[in-house]
């Protein structure tokens, strides 16, 4: 009976011991992320990171424990523009027709027709130095309407209407 006693109160307080540890709250916070584009697909994502709010019993300070490094890179900010002055002449026009824009970072820069059903009709990549950029389209055989003229450079899209006759 003796030994009985002993175990009994040694579970008791171990019960007790467990109770008494304070709670953590967990929560999901952003610390970064990012933009890449795949083809024509932009896609954008977030890095998350478990957060823990310190817990102080002394002598005890509990805290997340870890820092996610900073990512450093050549990636622009998707804010600035990178095409200036972007026009479309002769408009409306017959047979061909200038796409003209002033590119401020050299790069790879995606041009368009888009016909007014949304269904891409010409469609060309070319990788440009910065300064004035001047491209002829030839529209020769086009159906007469309403056409985009689209150029996307640098995770951002520029679009111009064009007249064909």
């Amino acid at each position: 009976m003796k030994t009985i006693i002993p175990i009994c109160f040694a579970l008791a307080s171990g019960t007790t011991a467990i109770a008494q540890q304070p709670q953590l709250q967990r929560s999901v916070v952003a610390s970064g992320g990012g933009t890449a584009q795949i083809n024509n697909t932009i896609v954008q994502y977030t890095i998350g990171d478990v957060l823990v709010s310190p817990v102080e019993s002394p002598p005890l300070l509990l805290t997340q424990g870890f820092q996610q490094p900073e990512i450093a890179g050549n990636e622009s900010n998707p804010e600035i523009n990178f095409v200036n002055g972007f026009i479309v002449y002769p408009n409306p026009a017959t047979g061909s027709t200038n796409i003209e824009f002033d590119l401020l970072k050299d790069g790879v820069v995606n041009m368009q027709l888009v016909n007014n059903a949304g269904q891409t009709i010409r469609n060309f990549t070319v990788k440009l130095l910065a300064g004035k950029v001047k491209y002829p389209l030839n529209i020769s055989g086009l159906s007469s309407g309403l056409y985009y003229v689209v150029v996307k450079a640098a995770f951002k899209q520029y679009s111009e209407k064009l007249v064909i006759q």
